[in-house]
């Protein structure tokens, strides 16, 4: 069962799932070389990884992140045991096609995405 939900999109689990943690600021040196700014906001952003998928499993991620008409969606993940549910957006969407033996046998590998919360 997929632990991601993805604009109401049940995704393959990924081979790796990363959340990078960032502050938004207004940071600006000053005269004095000092840095100063305000804390705007604390974002997030979640970076899949698939080895190998299906073609089938490509077309449903990019139905779900970049063949919608939104620009924001829904994600739904599980982090540490407990459900989530976030507005995000996604990056870009890097693919490599390969042929994994017989000639009419073909994978994507090393599909990478990121969605990144809004």
């Amino acid at each position: 069962m997929s632990q991601f939900i993805v604009n109401g999109i049940a995704i393959k689990n990924p081979t790796t799932f990363k959340i990078d943690r960032f502050n938004v600021t207004d940071m600006e040196r000053l005269c004095s070389a000092k840095m100063m700014g305000t804390l705007i906001a604390k974002k997030l952003k979640f970076f899949f990884t698939y080895e190998a998928i299906s073609a089938q499993e490509l077309n449903t991620i990019l139905e779900a992140t970049w063949n919608t008409p939104n620009i924001f969606y829904p994600l739904q993940y599980v982090e540490n045991g407990a459900s989530k549910i976030i507005e995000v957006y996604s990056g870009s969407i890097p693919s490599e096609l390969h042929r994994a033996g017989a000639a009419d046998n073909w994978v994507w590998k090393h599909v990478q995405f990121n969605l990144i919360e809004q």
